[in-house]
């Protein structure tokens, strides 16, 4: 009995000693960041910036380049860019589910920087499932091609976004094409 307390307290000191990070939620249950997971990316945009990409508009997920599952299909990434650095990625289905996500919430989306015609996402991920306490930074390089953000690399799938001035969720349970106004 002696030997099972002793073992548990080691285990425990070794968590924390390893750099545990308990990740504060807010009254919805969501993940926020806090002093210990934070944006790198701390510029704001610049006029410059804002002309390569349109805040008013919302960036689609299409489906050109590579196979995609039907699941992916019904289902598209959307990215909603703001001229403070922010953005919301969120998908078509469950739209109104996150509705007390704010740009505090590790899930709303993250921050955005630009270079010249190079877009980089930054964003946090749970390390492993969605029930976990430890988050990892990712930085994900895009490319802005006129109306579309094509992001392509070694580690990644080729995914391509374009731009689209509503999205007309009245018709949601159409085809894809029918929902963006294509």
């Amino acid at each position: 009995m002696f030997s099972k307390k002793v073992l548990f307290i080691i285990c425990l000191f070794s968590l924390i000693s390893c750099g545990y990070i308990r990740i504060p939620k807010n009254e919805y249950g969501e993940p926020v960041l806090n002093e210990k997971v934070k944006y790198t990316f701390l510029d704001m945009p610049t006029e410059t910036d804002l002309k390569k990409i349109d805040t008013s508009a919302y960036y689609v997920q299409i489906f050109e380049g590579r196979y995609y599952n039907n699941g992916e299909k019904e289902n598209p990434q959307i990215l909603k860019f703001h001229n403070d650095g922010f953005f919301k990625k969120f998908m078509l289905i469950g739209i109104d589910k996150n509705v007390h996500r704010n740009k505090n919430s590790i899930y709303y989306g993250g921050k955005y920087k630009i270079k010249e015609n190079i877009i980089e996402l930054e964003q946090f991920y749970p390390s492993t499932g969605g029930a976990t306490n430890y988050y990892i930074r990712n930085v994900r390089k895009g490319k802005i091609d006129g109306n579309k953000i094509i992001f392509d690399s070694k580690n990644s799938l080729l995914t391509i976004f374009e731009k689209k001035q509503s999205l007309n969720l009245k018709t949601a349970h159409n085809s894809h094409y029918n929902r963006f106004g294509q």
